[in-house]
């Protein structure tokens, strides 16, 4: 992470080591109960190690990366309601009962704000951030007190990919993503990596800018799209 080569080289070998196409963050069980309505309510993304920094005179890796935020939770809801109904950030987001487990991350987040509050981060330990790993109580308490049957957690993590045979650099977005019931099973879980399209950068240079950064969105909408088509088949 930024400012912590050491955390950021342990945080590296967590995530080396988590299966390349899924992170479990528990059993998956079968949802207790049919689920007929969903909310998101947590995505958070981490600048891994400080790899987007912002090279466009005075843009800041977080100002462009926010830049991108409103972008995300619209495409993110949008997608996800094509799996279930569901209740949107918007009608929730100053809920006293959700805003209440917020809790301070032991890895350097980024929150998108909805309606000018940031959403709630639900994980303390790298572990559990890195997982998207919910409280079973919290689960239960969150769909009781936003009346839905499931609840879903959204970990993005943002870095550099470069290729092997051409040295080239593509923007790259690691997502992991969790459902959890109203009994508190954890019903999916779901990691994808995806690069962008694009090159923005060669061997020993990245071009992070205005114009680049929705790259990094790119990688993360078609990481996000994977994961809810393989949810559609899982909580049918």
């Amino acid at each position: 992470m930024r400012g912590n080569k050491s955390a950021g080289l342990l945080l590296g070998i967590a995530v080396s080591v988590l299966l390349a196409g899924c992170v479990t963050a528990a059993a998956v069980k079968k949802p207790s109960a049919p689920i007929r309505k969903m909310a998101l309510v947590s995505l958070t993304v981490s600048n891994w190690m400080g790899m987007v920094s912002g090279t466009a005179g005075d843009a800041q890796a977080a100002e462009l990366i926010n830049s991108t935020f409103a972008g995300l939770v619209a495409s993110t809801e949008n997608k996800l309601s094509g799996v279930k109904s569901m209740s949107k950030l918007s009608g929730f987001i100053d809920n006293p009962t959700y805003r209440s487990f917020n809790v301070k991350s032991e890895v350097p987040l980024m929150y998108p704000k909805v309606n000018g509050t940031p959403v709630v981060n639900f994980s303390r330990s790298e572990k559990d951030v890195i997982t998207a790993n919910l409280n079973p109580e919290t689960a239960k308490k969150l769909c009781a007190t936003l009346q839905v049957d499931a609840v879903v957690v959204v970990y993005s993590e943002w870095a550099v990919a470069q290729g092997h045979f051409v040295p080239m650099r593509r923007a790259l977005a690691k997502n992991v993503v969790t459902v959890w019931d109203h009994s508190g099973n954890l019903v999916f879980s779901k990691r994808v990596d995806m690069e962008s399209e694009a090159v923005i950068g060669g061997p020993y240079v990245t071009v992070v800018n205005v114009g680049t950064i929705r790259n990094w969105a790119e990688a993360y909408n078609k990481s996000f799209s994977q994961i809810v088509a393989e949810m559609k088949t899982a909580l049918k």
